[in-house]
């Protein structure tokens, strides 16, 4: 008898939750166009990017061309909306007041960087920038020119060997970028004290990331009952934190003695904020060290992830357009930057100078342009509203469709508006809509470190052009996208040449 009970129990349970999730997956009149959800996947599996069959950037080209400007997207049982209009994004943008980050612009994320300011709203991240962004500013990026220029020579120097069909750039420039971040950011030269197991922590966790980014239909306590019971992430945790906590224990024993002086670098700036007790009703009351860890670990990743992204997008670019390296060479020879017969004297490259290249100015636009990078930001509701005749409830999570705006011929005039070419910066898309190319994000929640990423781009760019590397395309070079937390070009494969 109690076994018959408790079958009809678990039925009638079981058939109540089909009930409720057929309902919370069902649609209604008032929806946006949009592809039939499956319970817990959502439009994860049907849209092929579960399978990889297909990536978030071509499944945004895809919706956009068969549902129009508007339509909804499901990741796993998050019902989104989907913005692709420059116009929508402004509007969204500009309200910071209605919209904040959502949870599902890196869904899962914190679940590794809580304290991560990518995953921060509110008071707490108000709190957090007010130590970070003085650090990132362009008045101070600027300084660190000479660095990114020796981090630059020590990239073409190791990782670039002429006549070789190089495969295997992807984890050069993630050197770089690393290597940028820790001397600027943290004052440590991460080729000297990084060792091996410390950059395979790094690239675990990396792998762990997208992992559970791309599965938000599992329960969050299952999600870290995974993390907790696997011995290599946490192994890499382990590591990963070891590291950062010397990072800060250095520069605590640096400042002994030095409290007068103005911090000039990400972690003087975050350690001469330590404060166990800061909290969210002062935003001026500091970081506390577990906060000061997530900062360094979010900035390490994001060097790592979406900063060698654009550069190997670059080589990518480049591989295919040598009339566009050939042009920049140009450029630089008339201003003698170009490094001549003396091949021991590159000319210096000064922030008068680097801002003068007006051709090279273009590549590094068009590239950011162009490269999917980040192909959408979210944003969610804090109070029901209307965007362009669409209902938008309290809670609900907008996604704005970046790398659909950045290829939109409506805004991008010159010739094919997804072809690379840097000349259109010089033609009819010189005085283009700022919105209309937005590979940052836009508002106050904008990438806080996008003058680092512009200035380190386009100084590499021109170090490569001024020292005579020469990309050529390879027959294995594809193109197309592999996607992680970003996406890099697959299969990269060019031949290097030296003038």
């Amino acid at each position: 008898m109690a076994l018959i009970i408790f079958t009809s129990l678990f039925v009638i349970v079981i058939i109540l939750l089909y009930i409720y999730l057929k309902r919370s997956y069902s649609s209604s009149p008032d929806d946006l166009p949009g592809v039939k959800p499956h319970i817990f996947f959502g439009n994860l599996v049907n849209s092929g990017i579960l399978t990889g069959k297909s990536t978030f950037a071509q499944v945004m080209f895809d919706y956009q061309r068969r549902f129009g400007d508007k339509f909804q997207f499901w990741l796993g049982s998050h019902r989104c909306l989907v913005f692709c209009r420059m116009e929508h994004a402004q509007t969204i943008f500009a309200d910071h007041h209605t919209f904040e980050q959502s949870p599902l612009f890196l869904p899962n994320f914190d679940l590794f960087c809580p304290n991560g300011i990518t995953m921060l709203t509110g008071a707490r991240w108000k709190r957090h920038i007010r130590v970070l962004l003085p650090m990132l500013k362009r008045a101070k990026i600027i300084g660190h020119l000479d660095t990114i220029v020796e981090c630059a020579d020590r990239f073409i120097d190791q990782n670039l060997h002429p006549g070789q069909v190089h495969r295997d750039l992807i984890s050069c420039c993630q050197s770089f970028t690393m290597n940028v971040i820790g001397l600027i950011g943290f004052n440590s030269d991460f080729d000297i004290h990084v060792n091996l197991p410390i950059k395979k922590a790094i690239q675990d966790i990396l792998f762990y990331i997208p992992l559970l980014m791309m599965t938000p239909w599992i329960p969050r306590w299952l999600a870290k009952i995974y993390l907790k019971c696997n011995w290599k992430y946490q192994r890499a945790y382990r590591l990963t934190q070891e590291f950062g906590e010397k990072l800060i224990e250095e520069e605590q024993n640096k400042q002994i003695g030095m409290e007068d002086e103005r911090p000039n670098n990400l972690i003087a700036s975050m350690v001469s904020s330590l404060n166990e007790q800061a909290n969210d009703e002062d935003v001026s009351s500091g970081l506390t060290r577990s906060e000061i860890f997530d900062e360094v670990l979010t900035m390490m990743l994001a060097a790592y992830e979406t900063t060698s992204t654009v550069l190997l997008w670059f080589i990518f670019f480049a591989s295919k357009n040598p009339q566009v390296q050939q042009r920049m060479k140009d450029e630089l020879r008339e201003h003698h930057l170009l490094m001549t017969d003396d091949l021991t004297c590159v000319p210096p490259l000064t922030p008068d100078n680097l801002a003068s290249l007006t051709y090279c100015e273009c590549v590094t636009k068009e590239v950011l342009r162009l490269a999917p990078i980040g192909d959408l930001t979210t944003r969610m509701a804090v109070r029901d509203t209307i965007v362009d005749d669409v209902m938008v409830h309290r809670d609900q999570t907008l996604f704005i469709a970046l790398h659909n705006i950045n290829t939109d011929g409506r805004y991008w005039l010159h010739g094919d508006s997804r072809k690379f070419a840097p000349e259109r910066f010089l033609a009819e898309d010189q005085n283009h809509h700022p919105l209309a190319m937005n590979s940052f994000g836009g508002g106050h929640r904008a990438c806080i470190g996008q003058e680092l990423a512009w200035l380190e781009l386009k100084t590499i760019i021109v170090r490569m052009m001024q020292r005579g590397v020469k990309f050529e395309d390879a027959s294995e070079n594809i193109g197309d996208y592999d996607e992680r937390i970003t996406f890099f070009p697959t299969n990269l494969a060019v031949r290097v040449r030296f003038d």
